[in-house]
Formats: structure tokens, sequence, C-alpha cells
């Protein structure tokens, strides 16, 4: 009888875990970059600090290059715009840093809801930052996790206590608008050691809501996402997904999506 049970019990583990990952599709078939372009890439050989690692089945980041020489930053986006998804993808630091951020804390970054200009260095987009820094720290910090708004024609509204930390219980704040940058702080970024894979995932509700997770703990969400076109404020909806690749090894891997059921966008005002 315990073994009956043993069995079955497995049987449903396998199968919720297949359910979970049902739907999803890959962005990335860890065997060359179809689908994707970069920032400062031409052409479809043109990825940049992006090469295939095999062994890993990753994306690895300033691969074989010198550590502490000078690098150039760049990002990936996909060819695709999405609306509502999840979107699901693992990543790990490695050791080498570059210049000119030899002596920052690591930094990188999920971008999505990307517009306009894709080739600018930072995009108009909202991003999940991906970094190593002290949750406590306030300044030059890059903490997995945070919210930052890019482009001054961008706007979210966060639930942001004192020192721009998102907080649930503290006042909606416009985070963005009329800003090159702003950001809303995660207190707790739920990230593992360097070396060690992490889980992210980003719910996307067009322009509604989106929730940021990191080793299946909720670190921060935003809602009420909108840009401005011709003097008018309107839902941000839809855009492209990228990866940011700024000065520090580091590796992507398992980048997947599940596309959800587009909702009739409430109206937002200004």
């Amino acid at each position: 009888m315990k073994r009956v049970f043993f069995s079955l019990v497995v049987a449903i583990g396998l199968c919720s875990s297949a359910l979970g990952q049902e739907g999803f599709v890959p962005l990335f078939n860890a065997k060359d970059l179809s689908g994707w372009k970069t920032i400062r890439g031409a052409g479809n050989d043109g990825f940049g600090p992006f090469k295939i690692d095999e062994t890993e089945n990753a994306i690895h980041v300033y691969a074989n290059e010198e550590a502490g020489s000078k690098q150039n930053f760049d990002g990936l986006y996909t060819e695709k715009e999405y609306s509502s998804f999840v979107l699901k993808l693992e990543y790990k630091w490695l050791e080498n840093r570059f210049k000119p951020r030899l002596h920052h804390d690591r930094d990188a970054g999920v971008l999505y809801h990307i517009h306009g200009e894709v080739k600018q260095t930072w995009p108009n987009c909202l991003e999940m930052q991906l970094g190593d820094s002290d949750p406590s720290k306030t300044k030059d910090r890059y903490t997995s996790g945070d919210l930052w708004v890019i482009g001054e024609d961008v706007q979210a509204i966060s639930n942001r206590g004192p020192n721009k930390f998102y907080d649930p219980a503290a006042d909606e704040v416009a985070v963005g608008k009329n800003k090159g940058y702003d950001s809303s702080l995660t207190k707790s970024s739920n990230e593992k050691e360097a070396g060690q894979w992490n889980q992210v995932t980003v719910t996307v509700k067009g322009g509604e809501e989106a929730i940021y997770e990191l080793n299946g703990k909720v670190v921060n969400r935003l809602h009420s996402m909108t840009y401005e076109i011709d003097g008018e404020r309107v839902p941000l909806t839809k855009g492209r997904v990228g990866l940011q690749a700024e000065y520090a090894e580091m590796m992507y891997r398992n980048i997947r999506i599940k596309e959800l059921p587009v909702t009739e966008e409430k109206s937002l005002g200004n």
C-alpha cells in the first residue's frame, strides 16, 4: 500500500509539473539567437556580447572576454511584440566584471513593453532589474526585483514608500512620466549566491498589471502602465521583450513565454 501511495504521489507531482509548463513556448532554442535582435548589432550574426554556451544550453554574456577589459553595453530584444503573458527564465552571475563598471555591483535586467526606437541604449520600456546589490542600499544599487520605468513618456503606478521602496501598504505613486528613469525598489531580492541559477517569473497583463517573482517569491508589483502619444496618456499594452548585458559576465537560459488572453483595457486617465 505504501508503494502504491508513493507511486501515486510521484505521478501527481509529475502531472502537476507538466501542467505547470502547459502553454509555454521557448524564446531561446539553445542553439542560436533566432527570433532575437540586438541594440548595437547589425545583421543576423551581429549579437555582440551574447554567445551560445552549448554545455549549459544558455546565452553566455561576455563569454571569453578578459576580466577588467573595456566592453560595450548591449541588449537583446525579441522580433515579436507581446501584450499579456507569463515570462519565465533563469539567470546566474559568473566571475568577470568589465570597464567602465569594473567596481560596481553586478547589473542586468529583463525588459518588457519595449516600444519606440529599440536601437537606443535604454529603450522606452519597463524593467525587472537583475543585480546583486544588497537590498538595503538606496544609492548605486542594482538589486534583482527592482522596478525601473525607462523613458520620459512611460509611467506606472506603484505602492511606493520612503526611499522609493515598494510596500503593499504604502500609498499609490506615479513612477516615471517626464523622467528618463524612475524606480520602485524591492526590500527583499531573494537572490541566490553568484554561480547559482535563479528563477525569474514576470507576469504582465497588458497595461493593467505586472508582477515580479524571484525564486518563487513576489518581490515587486505595479499596475496602470501608460505612455504618452500626441499629448495624450494611453495604456501601454504591448511591446518587445528584452535582456540586458551591462558589464557583468552572466548566463540566461530556459527562456519561455505563455501568452495570456488579452482583456479590455480600463480607461486610466491622466
